[in-house]
């Protein structure tokens, strides 16, 4: 917070100050109401609405008001004005616990003991049997006695042949680049949000100053319609856009670029409506009665933590062990 203060022109800082003073007690109605009854004109024209139509690409006002659930706490002006000061606040992610190896670490201890021919790669189930309880792969059928699923909840239901309305499943994709230079560029910087609509990129984060090494190595995350044509052609336009932003927004400054990758997440954020938040309750119970178990962030169709999903998961392995 105090970086971005610093940056920001005097009569900014003002309005910012003045919006998050005059906030009314009207209730909102969507997820675009709610963010300038929690925080005002300034902070929202500056920063939050501009930069979360850049990461949903989409509306704000079809999202719902929870959309993002405890990540867009009340905020409270307390607590903001005393982050101009030396001593930062706590924030729900001030300090946390974080695997040596990298996140990797997880699965790998989740794949601890069990036989290394039960766990099949590059294998996807094309077709779901909720009745008869297996599942059928391009290889083989597959029997099981409970199903647990972390599949975007559409795709399973599409699977199993359970009737839904895709409307109400609607997300965006995120287009991000893996990009790596000849020399190193800022080094007291982990990640960037960038607000700015002049600018393709929502984020970007340093793999070099995350895990120190002598030359720049960047991620840059670029949100898109669900929509979007991200074919070879579209990419490298894409691509060539992000280089030319980087550029103008100072990250880049006379690097040659030597590596690049890109990946695309499809769904990458879910859009959460009242409509879909109802909908999810009861396909997941639906889909329980018949033993099959979706969660995670998309088979629950939802905004969370990996923290989140890991509870989620021992709360179902602890159902399991009591009926076993």
């Amino acid at each position: 917070f105090q970086r971005h203060i610093d940056q920001l022109a005097p009569e900014d800082f003002i309005k910012c100050l003045r919006g998050l003073g005059s906030r009314d007690d009207v209730q909102p109605d969507d997820f675009r109401q709610m963010l300038y009854s929690r925080f005002g004109e300034g902070i929202c024209e500056m920063f939050l609405v501009p930069y979360n139509e850049k990461v949903y690409a989409t509306d704000l006002a079809g999202l719902d008001i929870e959309a993002m659930g405890r990540f867009f706490p009340q905020a409270d002006a307390k607590e903001l004005l005393a982050g101009l000061g030396d001593a930062s606040p706590p924030t729900y992610n001030s300090t946390f616990t974080y695997p040596e190896g990298g996140a990797v670490e997880i699965v790998r201890a989740l794949q601890h003991g069990i036989p290394p021919e039960r766990i099949r790669l590059n294998e996807p189930v094309v077709q779901l049997d909720l009745r008869g309880h297996f599942a059928v792969t391009p290889r083989s059928t597959i029997e099981y006695d409970s199903l647990v699923s972390t599949a975007p909840l559409p795709t399973l239901l599409g699977l199993a042949g359970l009737p839904h309305d895709r409307d109400l499943y609607r997300h965006n994709k995120v287009l991000v680049f893996n990009l790596g230079f000849d020399r190193k560029g800022p080094s007291d910087v982990h990640w960037i949000y960038v607000p700015s609509r002049e600018v393709c990129f929502y984020r970007v984060g340093f793999y070099d100053n995350i895990w120190p090494a002598d030359r720049m190595s960047l991620y840059v995350e670029v949100g898109c319609r669900a929509d979007a044509d991200l074919s070879g052609d579209a990419i490298a336009a894409m691509q060539g856009r992000v280089m030319a932003d980087l550029v103008s927004a100072g990250i880049v400054d006379g690097h040659h670029l030597v590596a690049s990758h890109h990946v695309v997440l499809d769904p990458a954020y879910v859009h959460i409506t009242r409509e879909s938040v109802d909908d999810v309750v009861e396909q997941k119970a639906a889909l329980a009665a018949r033993g099959a178990h979706t969660i995670g962030r998309y088979g629950s169709w939802t905004y969370c933590s990996i923290e989140d999903n890991i509870v989620e998961a021992r709360r179902l392995a602890d159902l399991f062990n009591r009926s076993a």
